[in-house]
């Protein structure tokens, strides 16, 4: 049993901090690419789904217009899917009389991926931009990604997701966690690339767009994955911004944690090479950053089972020591005296992101699946 144990903690220890240091370490000798300034401006398609977001658009149109980019290249086209709060009516006020913009609106709700498809078969723009409805994006967004996808061997470049200064310790700690996760895509994207955009702001050519399955659950992940095998990679390019809010709804932030979790499963099953160091250049990175993570939860219970079955002194106090974690963290959810605290949330943090990555598991297994949320 203590071997066990010290294989567990030796699984965490590797995923959460070993990786990402040779990870950085490996990533330090590399050359970064420099974003080259074109002489002319590239068009630019911005593709936008949305569902019922009516009362959020109206801010996102006046974040569009202010983007520093030439307005002569830039074309808006945002895909009502199955909207039933008058986004129709807004957007075709708002739009009349711009030809250099344009609206579908789909009578019933087809997925997310199905949405985008149709939304880029009405661009003309030599690359696309995929946003979100409800996140604005720096001004300076387009700018910063484009001259990337002037390197023939890049395929995709994403922005990076800020979150607004918190209003409580959770969402903090949260915007700790994203912070930690994007270091990490910077050093992939240096070292060769990522295996994930930030799915409120990333941008491909129009030529390498070919549309996920209607099901698919995370286009975040599918799109550069699918780049990938053809050899092109995908950067991260910081300071070109989409802002959110971390939320303070912990169930809300668990619920979306799951789907995305699950969408890692769904395209693992429907990208069998990902596993095969002869055809993923990242496979080292894919293995210790996407698969690693969702094995955790597992490293966590064989810890916990292997000094509760296990003898000795050494087994006794690490078996005590994780039950007092996990009674502080159950008494920190109940918001029991003396348990709201910065460690503490962090502690919740790392617990529900484990128990969302053992649901989603268990969800795929079942074949539980979800279209893709707007």
């Amino acid at each position: 049993m203590l071997y066990l144990f010290l294989a567990s903690i030796g699984f965490i220890a590797y995923t959460y901090a070993v990786f990402p240091l040779l990870l950085h370490l490996r990533a330090r000798s590399q050359p970064a690419l420099s974003a080259v300034v074109p002489e002319r401006w590239p068009s630019v398609s911005i593709v936008i789904p949305t569902c019922n977001e009516a009362h959020c658009l109206q801010v996102r149109l006046e974040n569009m217009a202010a983007l520093d980019y030439p307005a002569s290249q830039l074309e808006w086209i945002i895909v009502s899917n199955g909207s039933t709060d008058g986004t129709e009516t807004l957007l075709h006020s708002a739009f009349f009389g711009y030809p250099k913009r344009k609206y579908l609106h789909l009578p019933t709700p087809v997925g997310k991926s199905s949405a985008i498809k149709q939304g880029v078969a009405l661009a003309s723009g030599h690359i696309i931009v995929f946003m979100d409805a409800r996140l604005p994006v720096s001004h300076n967004a387009l700018r910063k990604l484009v001259p990337y996808l002037l390197y023939p061997e890049v395929g995709a470049v994403s922005g990076e997701l800020v979150l607004s200064d918190p209003t409580s310790l959770a969402a903090g700690n949260l915007g700790l966690y994203w912070r930690y996760e994007k270091w990490i895509r910077e050093n992939e994207s240096r070292l060769y690339s990522t295996t994930g955009v930030t799915g409120a702001l990333y941008a491909i050519r129009r030529s390498d767009f070919k549309a996920n399955r209607n099901a698919t659950l995370l286009d975040e992940f599918d799109t550069p994955v699918r780049l990938l095998k053809q050899g092109k990679r995908t950067l991260f390019v910081a300071g070109a911004y989409a802002y959110d809010k971390a939320s303070d709804n912990i169930r809300q932030e668990f619920q979306k944690k799951v789907r995305n979790l699950a969408g890692n499963w769904q395209s693992f099953q429907a990208n069998p090479w990902l596993f095969l160091p002869s055809s993923n250049p990242v496979w080292w990175q894919f293995l210790s950053h996407k698969l690693f993570r969702l094995l955790v939860p597992y490293a966590l219970i064989t810890a916990f089972l292997s000094t509760l079955l296990g003898e000795g002194t050494f087994l006794d106090i690490m078996f005590a020591i994780q039950w007092i974690f996990y009674v502080l963290v159950a008494a920190s959810y109940l918001d029991m005296p003396g348990t709201s605290n910065r460690v503490m949330n962090l502690f919740k943090v790392i617990i529900q992101l484990n128990a969302a990555a053992l649901i989603a598991t268990l969800r795929h297994l079942k074949g539980d699946r979800q279209p893709g949320k707007q």
